[in-house]
């Protein structure tokens, strides 16, 4: 049985009461939400009590949620939108945000070791190029590359058309490999000049 028929399977058991299935759905998709939220709200405490609400909400909603085709992205859009009222509640700037409003990831270097990147050059590179790219396309590239999520997916979760995702993800590698190609030229400068 494939993750997401699981995971679908738990929340069905879950609508029938069984604690242990939604306890297992929480131990499937903790860490991954938790890094989305952190990635959102930037502060531990607070991503870590959003999700805490995120949970408990669910489970108390869940008779009048009733079944549910994609649990996984069901979860992350839910917690995207906790995420965005935490921020409005919390912090003056953001008192406009919309739920499709950008929400800004700043990439650190972990996270692209998260993609089995070699050399220290290479990661430092990607990490600082990802972090040149607009709000709302370092979103994209996220969920599709670092949480290998398809297009409908990430439309479903952000409130997108299909074909702005795609825009935006497509607009987003170009301009990574003008950023990684002009970051390369730079480096093989250096080495020529030391």
């Amino acid at each position: 049985m494939n993750n997401c028929n699981q995971l679908t399977k738990w929340w069905d058991e879950a609508l029938d009461g069984d604690v242990k299935s939604f306890g297992r759905i929480h131990d499937e998709l903790y860490s991954g939400l938790y890094f989305y939220l952190y990635k959102i709200i930037k502060d531990e405490a607070a991503s870590q009590d959003v999700l805490q609400e995120l949970f408990i909400k669910l489970w108390e909603r869940r008779i009048t949620l009733g079944p549910i085709r994609n649990v996984k992205y069901y979860f992350f859009k839910s917690a995207r939108s906790l995420a965005i009222n935490f921020l409005k509640a919390s912090r003056p700037e953001f008192v406009g945000l919309s739920a499709s409003h950008d929400i800004d990831i700043v990439f650190s270097r972990e996270d692209v070791l998260v993609l089995e990147e070699t050399g220290r050059e290479v990661e430092q590179m990607l990490a600082l190029a990802l972090n040149t790219l607009p709000r709302r396309q370092k979103e994209m590239i996220f969920l599709r590359y670092f949480d290998n999520w398809n297009y409908d997916q990430i439309a479903e979760v952000t409130g997108l058309q299909y074909q702005s995702v795609v825009n935006h993800v497509h607009r987003g590698i170009n301009q990574l490999r003008v950023k990684l190609s002009e970051g390369s030229k730079i480096a093989a400068s250096e080495l020529v000049l030391s």
